[in-house]
């Protein structure tokens, strides 16, 4: 996989297929409207609230063995606190784009429609 670590999924979950995929779902559930949070506290120019779903997000990140994201949303997080909102239009569309695909991945992996 490109963007998901099934390795990583494997070992958090003890191989236990079933609890992986239940993980997959609550991410699949949970990350649409985190990311439109961030894009509504980036449109709004809340440095504030958009640092805070950032961070909201990187449990699923984490779980998922999702290195990148990780990365985008700790620096978006850094960059959010430090910069404003203006500074973060660029690493926004990173993670968004990035999600897209991690939500791919998911659902070609697990068999979700």
């Amino acid at each position: 996989m490109e963007h998901i670590d099934l390795a990583y999924l494997e070992r958090l979950f003890k191989g236990d297929r079933a609890r992986m995929e239940h993980w997959a779902r609550i991410y699949l559930e949970d990350a649409p409207s985190l990311i439109k949070r961030l894009e509504d506290r980036l449109h709004a120019d809340d440095a504030q609230g958009l640092a805070a779903v950032a961070h909201d997000l990187r449990p699923l990140a984490h779980y998922l063995g999702t290195e990148r994201l990780l990365e985008l949303l700790i620096m978006l997080g850094q960059e959010a606190r430090s910069s404003g909102t203006s500074a973060c239009a660029t690493t926004v569309a990173q993670v968004i784009a990035l999600e897209v695909a991690i939500e791919a991945e998911l659902r070609a992996v697990f068999g979700i429609t």
